[in-house]
């Protein structure tokens, strides 16, 4: 195995755990709002290393901030129990 497919392999197992991530943060029932903050922090950071050692259409970074992206774009009023 050459060292670029190790890395690559490497890069592959961050991108799981940013699913695997966001998996949990979808899932409010699982994990308290300090758990979720703490969570966030954590996908963000993978998300920026992958975009930065896998850059370009289509590679690990790309994929990590097209999953990430639904996450930061989201806006919920949590005001008197209602969504906007």
């Amino acid at each position: 195995m050459t060292d670029q497919q190790d890395i690559r392999e490497k890069g592959e197992i961050l991108l799981q755990q940013v699913y695997a991530a966001l998996d949990l943060l979808g899932n409010e029932k699982l994990v308290d709002a300090s758990c979720r903050a703490y969570l966030h922090g954590q996908v963000y950071g993978l998300a920026t290393a992958l975009r930065i050692f896998f850059p370009g259409p289509g590679n690990l970074g790309e994929q990590a901030a097209l999953a990430l992206r639904p996450v930061l774009t989201e806006h919920k009023c949590q005001c008197d129990g209602e969504d906007d």
